[in-house]
């Protein structure tokens, strides 16, 4: 009995140095992140005012996470955000410009020629993403590339 209360003890003497010496994890500055002041949820434009920020411990990865309010003002939640947490730089993105079920122009152009037409998102997307369109009349479904204007270019 006695000689586990010796291993005890010196285990404690040696062990107690280290976390004395152990700074707490404000003293060890870390990584200040933008968090949600409320729950997000998708489809949210995110807006300064939703944001407040929060240090991450040392233990958390902070390259899987959102660093810079500029990095997701102006974009929208794919998921529910829960305040108070870091936000995952996958569950953001840029706003959807092109709604699945509504009607989208169609553009095609080259040097000598531009054509413009109507079909219907069969996806939502963002400003350069690539969806797929059906044109009504035909049937024939078509890809293009998302524009800031809400319209689709075709290749």
């Amino acid at each position: 009995m006695g000689s586990i209360m010796k291993s005890v003890m010196i285990t404690a003497a040696v062990a107690a140095p280290f976390f004395l010496a152990t700074p707490s994890l404000a003293e060890e500055g870390g990584r200040i992140v933008p968090v949600p002041k409320r729950a997000l949820y998708p489809g949210d434009v995110i807006t300064e005012e939703m944001l407040t920020s929060k240090q991450l411990s040392e233990n958390e990865n902070a390259s899987a996470f959102i660093t810079e309010a500029s990095g997701v003002v102006g974009k929208t939640s794919r998921r529910t955000l829960l305040p108070g947490l870091p936000i995952p730089k996958v569950a953001i993105r840029e706003p959807v410009v092109v709604r699945q079920g509504k009607a989208v122009s169609l553009v095609y152009e080259s040097d000598t020629v531009r054509i413009t037409g109507l079909a219907m998102a069969l996806q939502s997307g963002s400003v350069g993403e690539t969806i797929s369109a059906r044109n009504p009349d035909s049937g024939v479904v078509i890809h293009g590339v998302v524009m800031a204007d809400g319209s689709v270019r075709v290749n």
